[in-house]
């Protein structure tokens, strides 16, 4: 029986991913977007939404998540809970964008993720890329993926929210450290 969490070498599966063709493709997609939206499953919604916060706040993009409690259940109670995504970029997106879709998804496999992103993949001005903690089986051969290869799905989560870290820098921009934003906010440290 295991005493403890099992993390992994999470940085160096973050340095080996950024590495990658497919990091890459996803860098120069949110560095031409007009729009970029986040989406994903349960802990993976949360890093969705945590992301949209924090690219927004830190850099100079437009980033949106799925999070109002009433559209989604109103989009899964109406067109079906594999369909959410898709339909929320149909009705909320401008189609005269340049926009990108980023999906997070452990198993790479999550139904409602695969077929917005397979969506958003055959408009013309709109780029696509899946972060997952294991090889998506289904997702269309042109999507890029960026894939850890995880055994658990907490390591996943948390590669997540170091990915759209990473993605802040490797943009151009960075995070305030806490001592900076005590000073901005209060004067002190």
């Amino acid at each position: 029986m295991l005493t403890h969490s099992p993390f992994g070498n999470l940085e160096e599966q973050l340095q080996k991913a950024t590495e990658t063709p497919e990091w890459k493709q996803m860098l120069n997609g949110i560095e031409n977007a007009d729009t970029i939206y986040v989406i994903g499953n349960g802990g993976n919604m949360a890093v969705a939404s945590h992301a949209a916060a924090d690219i927004t706040r830190l850099t100079n993009k437009k980033v949106w998540s799925l999070d109002s409690q009433s559209l989604l259940t109103s989009i899964a109670n109406d067109f079906g809970y594999d369909k959410i995504f898709q339909n929320w970029l149909e009705h909320y997106s401008n189609p005269n964008e340049r926009s990108m879709v980023i999906g997070f998804s452990g198993s790479g496999n999550s139904k409602n993720v695969v077929s917005a992103l397979n969506w958003a993949n055959e408009r013309h001005n709109w780029s696509t890329t899946l972060i997952s903690g294991s090889k998506s089986t289904c997702i269309d051969e042109n999507i890029p993926e960026v894939c850890f290869d995880n055994d658990y799905f907490h390591q996943h989560e948390i590669l997540s929210v170091m990915c759209f870290y990473e993605i802040v820098y490797n943009i151009g921009f960075e995070c305030p450290t806490i001592k900076a934003e005590l000073v901005r906010k209060y004067g002190t440290s």
